[in-house]
Order: C-alpha cells, then sequence, then structure tokens
C-alpha cells in the first residue's frame, strides 16, 4: 500500500456548494478563472502516474472515501496539474467526467486550509 499525501493551500470562495457534491482540486498552477471554484493543494509527496483506481482510498483529515468510478484521463490530470473533480454521488443516468472520480461515502467532507488529502492506492 502506498500513500501519497497533499496539502489544502486555498479554497475558492465558490469552491463547496450544498447543491453541489464535488469538490474539484488543482495544484498551486490553477488558472485564476478556476481558483475560485476549486480547492488548492500541493502534493507533499511525489505524485505517481496511476495514483487512483477502484477501490482507492482518499482521506480528508480523518475521514475515508473510496474510490466508486474514476475518469479514463483523471490519473493523468491529477498527475500533471493536481487536477481531478470528486464527485460524491452523480444523479441517476449521469455519466462520470472523463477527469472525475465518485467517492463514497456520497457526503462531501469538511474541509479547510492546512489540511491534509492522502491518497492511497
Amino acid at each position: 500500500m502506498s500513500m501519497i499525501s497533499s496539502k489544502i493551500v486555498e479554497i475558492g470562495e465558490l469552491a463547496i456548494s450544498e447543491d453541489y457534491p464535488i469538490l474539484i482540486l488543482f495544484n498551486s498552477t490553477a488558472p485564476a478563472e478556476f481558483r475560485e471554484i476549486s480547492i488548492i493543494h500541493d502534493f507533499k509527496d511525489k505524485p505517481q502516474k496511476d495514483m487512483l483506481k477502484k477501490g482507492s482510498k482518499i482521506m480528508f483529515g480523518n475521514t475515508t472515501y473510496t474510490v466508486e468510478d474514476i475518469g479514463h484521463v483523471a490519473n493523468q490530470t491529477l498527475y500533471d496539474l493536481g487536477h481531478i473533480s470528486l464527485y460524491f454521488g452523480l444523479e441517476e443516468g449521469t455519466n462520470l467526467l472523463p477527469g472525475s472520480a465518485l467517492l463514497s461515502p456520497y457526503q462531501v467532507p469538511e474541509v479547510k486550509v492546512g489540511d491534509s488529502i492522502r491518497f492511497i492506492k
């Protein structure tokens, strides 16, 4: 089991919405137009090209989530840009986007600047 850790350094003012069960992650290279809707994080450990697959875990603080499904480019964008869209539930009939992952349980974690995100393979 390997673990890659990152740290939340900024939370955009529109990044967390009660209406949409999604968190959008980007690293510090995120363009300005994405920063207000994103959680900006910096990897403390060197990211890997195949960090996530079905059954992988992502931890926000002490809460553990399981990857139920993952888009075909999600690992590449996470590696290149620190970018992935994390869905905590999808509406019936909605397809998961290529740069996204579906996590369970279907509850958006509480996050704050300074928190760690741990990606467990």
